[in-house]
């Protein structure tokens, strides 16, 4: 079983316009709407690869329906909480004329305590054995122990904690261990204090997270280069499928829902990692916010099997 936790979700609300002109009244085609936050999104593209999971989410106002119809239209099963601020949307547009996509970000609910720890309640109700995959970012004012928290419970409840956000909401998952981490290469400098610009300096700050901390594995993303796969003593290197660039939108966290959905499914860790890497970039190749077709990523698969031979390249001292 997965049960995904987001903290801050957003409608994502995305068109295009011709160009993106001052001072001018832009006109918009038919804006699309989707669910949209971190672990959302992860159990929304699980859904498109055949899986299920239930989608804990802070949920509030007219927004909050709205996020709840969209995700009962795409048959994700939910376990919201309610709260008493509306959610949060963002906004992106495709200048038609470059092809270029501008992102708009706004500031999330902010959450009482109550609705904070409703949330990890909610969690705590997992079935043993499963994954909890907690991603995205923190609301304004948020404990910035949170994810420690749904860490410990996780560690408690005999749960496989998965962790995906930014550097500071970080704080304290090392502590208490997790069983995969995925940060990008400025979010390791953040959580490591190290630089790590080339494979040499990640290779050794994600080789220092495993030895000092009860971690098990850590999947550096590296864009468009692909991904490192840490474990005990060892990094590899595994590359992505190549495909055009139309929108970044949601490809993190289809790498996370992909390579999480493969694990749960009894893959090995280096087929759930070209697996996780082929549903990134299929959600790479589709516009706007919109997420991977599954029969896109089987193809994106194949190819990274033949090429890799299913293994990836170990990086040596």
């Amino acid at each position: 079983m997965i049960t995904t936790l987001t903290v801050n979700p957003a409608l994502d609300i995305y068109s295009k316009t011709k160009k993106l002109e001052p001072n001018e009244k832009l006109r918009c085609e038919k804006p699309l709407i989707d669910a949209g936050g971190g672990g959302v999104n992860v159990s929304r593209v699980i859904k498109r690869l055949g899986g299920e999971s239930t989608a804990v989410y802070a949920k509030g106002g007219h927004t909050g329906k709205l996020f709840s119809d969209l995700l009962k239209k795409e048959g994700v099963k939910e376990e919201p909480v309610e709260i008493s601020n509306d959610l949060r949307q963002n906004f992106a547009v495709t200048e038609t004329s470059t092809g270029n996509l501008y992102r708009f970000g706004f500031p999330g609910a902010s959450l009482h305590e109550s609705e904070y720890e409703a949330l990890l309640e909610k969690v705590s109700r997992c079935e043993k054995g499963g994954f909890l995959v907690a991603s995205g970012s923190l609301p304004p004012g948020a404990p910035p122990n949170f994810y420690a928290r749904a860490a410990a419970i996780s560690k408690t409840c005999g749960l496989k904690f998965v962790l995906d956000t930014s550097g500071k909401s970080y704080q304290g998952v090392l502590e208490q261990g997790a069983y995969l981490l995925k940060p990008n290469k400025n979010e390791l400098r953040d959580i490591t204090g190290q630089p790590a610009e080339n494979m040499e300096e990640q290779k050794r700050a994600l080789l220092d997270i495993l030895k000092k901390y009860s971690v098990e594995i850590i999947v550096l993303s590296l864009g468009g280069e692909g991904a490192l796969l840490a474990t005990k003593g060892e990094v590899k290197h595994y590359p992505a499928p190549q495909v055009e660039h139309v929108s970044s939108i949601g490809a993190g966290d289809s790498m996370v829902a992909g390579l999480v959905y493969a694990l749960s499914t009894g893959q090995p860790l280096k087929n759930a990692i070209l697996y996780g890497l082929s549903c990134g970039s299929a959600t790479i190749k589709s516009p706007g916010t919109e997420l991977l077709k599954k029969e896109d990523v089987e193809v994106l698969y194949e190819q990274l099997l033949q090429l890799t031979s299913g293994e990836g390249r170990t990086i040596l001292s």
